[in-house]
């Protein structure tokens, strides 16, 4: 999905039919150029929060442990949380955090990691489990605090996170009871 048509949905929850006419044209003025880049910092606030706080983004790697110990220099990306290392069997082992370095028993490991997302331009592409709305919704919600329109920020927020809840448990496997025949 693009940046740029969450942007444009979030023009229709903030009532920014102007500007969303405007990006579709590709012709902004000043005025609707600030709008979007506000829009636009809204996005990256809301990536970040979602990225960070309830579907992180993780990456795989395999490193050299020097002396057991693995700097997170020495890896692609800064690290939020080491979720899991691995031996080079697959087993996994245990393993300590440090500020800038973690310790595992090991001479090569698979690290699963969470990292921070970069920031992103309108024209940029990115994937994410959660629908466009889900992050338009909470685009809203970001432009309206920022606006010190506190209870339109608060409508938006019980939707983004009615919308997070639902989506949640969605990933659940839903059972229901055999029943008996008599």
């Amino acid at each position: 999905m693009f940046v740029k048509d969450i942007i444009k949905l979030a023009c229709d929850f903030t009532g920014q039919q102007s500007l969303k006419s405007a990006i579709e044209s590709g012709t902004l003025t000043e005025d609707e150029q600030l709008i979007f880049d506000s829009l636009l910092n809204c996005f990256n606030l809301v990536y970040d929060e979602v990225a960070c706080e309830y579907f992180p983004i993780c990456k795989y790697e395999t490193v050299k442990c020097e002396d057991f110990k693995v700097n997170f220099s020495s890896l692609s990306y800064k690290p939020l949380q080491i979720i899991s290392v691995k031996d080079g069997s697959g087993r996994a082992i245990k393993f300590k955090v440090f500020e800038d370095y973690f310790i595992a028993i090991a001479n090569t490991v698979t690290v699963l990691y969470s990292i921070k997302p970069s920031k992103l331009d309108a024209d940029d592409e990115f994937e994410s489990i959660l629908p466009q709305r889900v992050y338009a919704y909470a685009i809203a919600r970001e432009y309206f605090f920022l606006q010190a329109l506190f209870d339109d920020a608060d409508i938006w927020e019980t939707r983004f996170k009615n919308s997070l809840q639902i989506f949640h448990n969605k990933k659940k496997e839903i059972r229901i009871p055999r029943r008996r025949w008599l």
